[in-house]
């Protein structure tokens, strides 16, 4: 569909919008609700959007180990080269074969702040906004977008 989280039934454009996360760039636009066509507007106020794989898929369950082998490099060399404070991934489904294939790493992940990093960069991890996520109801997904902000401030405050 050309942009980010695109489909009507996903919950990260609502999810998004209600959060601190993006007061900013709602105040600026003078919007109340982001839609998936704000997708490349995001980085002038900098938040960009990426995959770890670049393959259309319905969920992270559709991917496989040879995706990630292929494309979490690529996705590295990218972090390594803009060095963001921080890369937030959707859903431990997709991080955890990205930690271990990319990192190296066999830690058992938990959502929130993580103690690996690529670079600079500081990585954290919010449910997958995903309607196949019930368990998590868009209230819940904007309360992380909340503390995701609330982590990237203490990030900003540490790097100064």
């Amino acid at each position: 569909r050309g942009h980010y989280f695109a489909r009507s039934t996903r919950r990260f454009w609502p999810a998004f919008s209600a959060s601190k996360l993006s007061a900013t760039i709602r105040e600026n636009l003078a919007l109340e609700k982001l839609l998936p066509a704000h997708d490349q507007i995001l980085p002038r106020f900098g938040i960009g959007l990426t995959d770890v794989v670049k393959r259309a898929s319905g969920n992270a369950a559709e991917l496989d180990e040879e995706d990630f082998r292929k494309w979490a490099p690529l996705l590295i060399e990218k972090l390594r080269r803009y060095e963001p404070r921080v890369a937030c991934f959707h859903g431990l489904t997709a991080y955890r074969p990205f930690l271990r294939i990319a990192l190296g790493s066999n830690d058992r992940p938990s959502l929130g702040p993580q103690p690996h990093a690529i670079g600079r960069t500081k990585l954290f991890v919010v449910p997958n906004p995903s309607p196949a996520n019930a368990h998590f109801t868009p209230a819940d997904q904007r309360a992380w977008y909340d503390k995701l902000t609330e982590f990237v401030s203490q990030v900003k405050q540490l790097s100064k």
